[in-house]
């Protein structure tokens, strides 16, 4: 029996993030990055941050050097996981100090502040009105309302602040090899997404990767960059690489969630349905591709 956690997830896809995120895209952030470094130390904002890997991986990838970073997340044990990671990653260059993670190194100055609550409060409260100048979110706009929460994510930016969002997910999920369930256990499970609610407000929807490109434009935003940031998990000759397996179960144990009381599924046949797919994950047999988008612009002016 897996014992399914949020924190081992989200540790566990940052090597499907590292291949899946639009290296042209991040090309371009790289490049307008430096336009607006020269002015100063960088104010981040990363909405939804989870456990942290996106700090790490940009440091590592020689995307953000000085930077005042913060990190939003609702879910304390994340961001618990997040200090814990990244005192783990950075090793002696680190240290906390007055509430913050003071990282250093070479050529490295990155002071991280973790923040518990609501995202969308954030953005709007007063002592975070027009602070940031870049903006990032990392698979947590398809969980959204897109339009509201552009505007209120907004006010938090300064005027022609960047923004980079990442895996926005965008209607297509693919497992295989195929079982003659999953066409109609696919189009539930987007439909799922289409009509999920929280707090009592609609949250998010299966298309938002390509509403995004017609969305942002309508805000005042403006477009720099955007491609494909697919995740592709398959296994190879000694099976999956890292914690992928565990990656896998978690997704197919969502969709189990989402639907195993669907009225329009036969729940026996469902029922093997995730079984079969979790057999084939412990067999090092299942592949699966998601469709999303990565997009980069700045906020309104």
């Amino acid at each position: 029996m897996i014992a399914y956690s949020d924190v081992r997830y989200l540790l566990a896809k940052k090597s499907v993030d590292d291949r899946a995120l639009n290296q042209t895209v991040l090309a371009a952030l790289r490049t307008l990055l430096a336009t607006i470094t020269e002015t100063g130390r960088l104010s981040v904002l990363e909405l939804g941050a989870g456990v942290g890997t996106m700090v790490s991986r940009l440091s590592d990838w020689n995307v953000l050097k000085n930077a005042d970073y913060t990190l939003v997340d609702r879910d304390r044990a994340s961001l618990e996981a997040a200090q814990a990671q990244l005192l783990e990653w950075a090793g002696p260059n680190a240290m906390v100090s007055d509430g913050k993670l003071q990282i250093g190194g070479p050529e490295r100055d990155l002071r991280v502040k973790l923040v518990h609550g609501d995202v969308l409060e954030h953005v709007v409260a007063s002592e975070n009105q027009a602070r940031y100048d870049v903006v990032l979110a990392n698979a947590v706009l398809d969980l959204l309302e897109l339009k509201p929460a552009l505007s209120r994510i907004w006010q938090a930016c300064k005027p022609g602040a960047l923004f980079w969002f990442t895996i926005n997910f965008d209607g297509e999920t693919i497992f295989l090899p195929e079982l003659p369930l999953d066409e109609q256990v696919m189009a539930l499970y987007h439909r799922s997404m289409d009509e999920r609610v929280r707090d009592g407000q609609p949250a998010g929807d299966s298309k938002t990767g390509r509403r995004l490109l017609t969305v942002l434009p309508q805000t005042g935003a403006a477009l720099e960059a955007a491609g494909s940031s697919d995740w592709v998990v398959f296994p190879g000759k000694i099976g999956y690489a890292g914690d992928e397996g565990y990656f896998l179960h978690h997704i197919v144990h969502t969709i189990d969630l989402a639907l195993g009381q669907h009225p329009e599924l036969d729940r026996t046949a469902f029922a093997a349905w995730v079984k079969a797919r979790h057999e084939q994950i412990e067999r090092a047999e299942l592949s699966y591709i998601a469709h999303q988008l990565d997009v980069l612009g700045r906020t309104p002016s």
